[in-house]
C-alpha cells in the first residue's frame, strides 16, 4: 500500500512538470484560428440553441437533472444495399455455385488447360492426313503394277513401300 502511495504522489508532482518547455518555462499557448465560415455551421443557430439551453437551465434549477440534448444538421449518406448485385444476369448472392464453378473449383489449375495446344493438334491432323494420302498413293500403285503384270507387261517394280 505503501508503495501505492508513492506511486500516486510521484505521478502527481510529475505532471505539471511535463506541461512546461525545455527552459522550464511553462509552454506557450497558442489557439488555433479557424474560420467558422469553412466549416458549414451557423453561428447564429449555435448562439440560438446555447440561449434555449441557459433558459432550461433556469426553469428546473435542479443540479441533480442532467439533460443533454445532440441536434446533428446535415446530409444523410446514401445506402445502397443492393450495390454491385446485378439483378438482372448475375448469380443470386447466397445462393449455390453453378456446376462450372463447382468443377473449376474442384479441378486443380494445371488439370484445367487443354491436353496439348491447338496448333500441335493441327500439325499432327495434317501429318496424319499427308502419311494417309502418301499410303493410298503407294497402294493405287502396287494395284496398278499387279493389274499390269496380270496382263503380260514388263514393267518396272514400284519404288514405294508400305
Amino acid at each position: 500500500m505503501r508503495r501505492f502511495g508513492l506511486l500516486v504522489a510521484f505521478l502527481i508532482l510529475a505532471a505539471p512538470v511535463g506541461a512546461q518547455g525545455i527552459d522550464g518555462q511553462p509552454a506557450p499557448a497558442t489557439e488555433p484560428t479557424i474560420d467558422a465560415t469553412k466549416l458549414g455551421v451557423s453561428l447564429s443557430r449555435i448562439k440560438k440553441g446555447l440561449r434555449t439551453m441557459e433558459s432550461l437551465d433556469t426553469q428546473e434549477g435542479s443540479p441533480l437533472r442532467l439533460e443533454f440534448q445532440v441536434r446533428v444538421y446535415g446530409t444523410a449518406p446514401r445506402i445502397d444495399v443492393l450495390e454491385g448485385i446485378d439483378l438482372l444476369y448475375g448469380d443470386s448472392p447466397g445462393s449455390a455455385p453453378t456446376h462450372r464453378q463447382f468443377i473449376e473449383f474442384l479441378t486443380p489449375q494445371i488439370y484445367r488447360s487443354p491436353v496439348m495446344p491447338l496448333s500441335a493438334f493441327g500439325g499432327w491432323v495434317a501429318s496424319h492426313l499427308w502419311q494417309r494420302s502418301k499410303r493410298s498413293a503407294c497402294e493405287a500403285e502396287i494395284a496398278n503394277y499387279r493389274a499390269l503384270v496380270m496382263q503380260g507387261v514388263n514393267i518396272s517394280a514400284p519404288r514405294c513401300t508400305q
